[in-house]
C-alpha cells in the first residue's frame, strides 16, 4: 500500500493499539496444523492459524495487487499468497477486506494475514507483525505521452505547471518544498486520473502499480518507475516502501511459515517473473537486505 494509505491507516493502528485485548475477544480461538495437505511437507510445522490447515486472508481491492473479484481473487498478491500457502501445506480461504478495517481484523483473529500492497509502517507494527518483505511499493509519474516525465529534473525542465498528489501521500511535503504551489493536492486517485486525462493537470505522482493499472490501455499516458531517478530532495524517491502481508501479533510460528515462504518465491526468481506478468518493472523486487520501516512522521 501506498504510503498514503499508510498515513490515512496511522491513526487507525494506533487506535487499534490501545484495543487489541478486547477485539480479540471477538475472533475465535486459533488452532494448528502441521500439514493440512495429505502426502504434503510444509517448510514450517504446526502452524498456527485461525482455521486449523487453512490460511484465512483479507483481499483488499487494490489492483493490480489484490482484488476480491466476486469471491475469485486475483492479482500479484494473490499469486505469492497462494505459493505461500502451498509451500506450507496450507488451503486458503479469502475474505473481502478494506483499508480501513485489515488491521483490526488481524488484530481481533478474524484473518490470519491481509493483502493489497501493504506497507511495512512502525504504526502498523504496534498492532500486527510483518513477516520478510516481497517487493517495493514505488512511486510513479503519470504524463501525457508528449511530455513523457522521468524524473525530478524533468518536471524543472519542461515547462510543468501543475502536479497532482494524492492528499496525505508520502511524497507530497517534499513536492511541495521543491515546487511549492505547481502542487495540487486531491482527495483520491480517481479525481487526480479525471484531471490527468482531461489536461486540467500536467502530471501525477501515484502509487507506481496503481498508475500503470488506472492507465492500462491509455495510449496517451505515459507512466515511468519514479525510483528509477531517486532524488535526495524527496525521500519516497530514495526509501520506498517495501510490501508485505501483516499477520496476528506474536504468531511467530505464522511468521516463520511466511517468512520462508516469501524467501521462497524470491529464491527461485518468481518476484520479477510476476512482476513482468503484471506488467510492473523488475526494480520493484530490489527490496534491502535489512527491511526497511517506514518511520511515523
Amino acid at each position: 500500500m501506498r504510503i498514503s494509505r499508510g498515513t490515512k491507516l496511522m491513526a487507525v493502528a494506533c487506535a487499534a493499539v490501545l484495543s487489541v485485548s478486547a477485539l480479540a475477544a471477538c475472533g475465535g480461538g486459533s488452532s494448528s496444523s502441521s500439514s493440512a495437505k495429505e502426502g504434503c511437507t510444509s517448510l514450517v510445522d504446526n502452524i498456527t492459524t485461525i482455521k486449523s490447515g487453512t490460511l484465512t486472508v483479507g483481499v483488499i481491492d487494490q489492483p493490480p495487487y489484490s482484488s476480491y473479484n466476486g469471491g475469485n481473487p486475483e492479482g500479484m498478491d494473490i499469486d505469492f499468497v497462494k505459493e505461500i500457502a502451498d509451500a506450507n501445506c496450507l488451503n486458503v480461504e479469502w475474505q473481502q477486506a478494506s483499508f480501513a478495517n485489515a488491521m483490526q481484523a488481524i488484530a481481533s483473529g478474524q484473518i490470519d494475514i491481509a493483502t493489497g500492497d501493504i506497507n511495512v509502517t512502525e504504526a502498523r507494527e504496534e498492532v500486527v507483525d510483518f513477516p520478510a518483505s516481497i517487493y517495493l511499493e514505488g512511486v510513479g509519474y503519470a504524463s501525457k505521452k508528449s511530455v513523457d516525465i522521468k524524473s525530478i529534473a524533468d518536471i524543472e525542465s519542461k515547462g510543468i505547471k501543475t502536479i497532482g498528489i494524492g492528499d496525505g501521500y508520502g511524497w507530497l511535503a517534499d513536492m511541495q518544498k521543491v515546487f511549492g504551489d505547481k502542487v495540487k493536492t486531491y482527495p483520491s486517485s480517481v479525481e487526480m486520473k479525471q484531471d490527468l486525462e482531461a489536461g486540467r493537470v500536467d502530471m501525477i505522482m501515484e502509487a507506481y502499480g496503481t498508475a500503470v493499472e488506472e492507465f492500462k490501455g491509455n495510449d496517451n499516458i505515459a507512466v515511468e518507475y519514479a525510483n528509477k531517478t531517486p532524488d535526495k530532495r524527496i525521500n519516497s524517491l530514495v526509501e520506498p516502501p517495501e510490501v508485505s502481508y501483516p499477520y496476528t501479533k506474536g504468531n511467530t510460528s505464522l511468521g516463520d511459515a511466511l517468512t520462508k515462504g516469501i524467501q521462497k518465491i524470491i529464491k527461485e526468481g518468481k518476484v520479477k517473473t510476476t512482476l513482468k506478468k503484471y506488467g510492473l518493472d523488475e526494480g520493484l523486487a530490489e527490496i534491502r537486505d535489512t527491511q526497511y520501516v517506514v518511520p511515523k512522521s
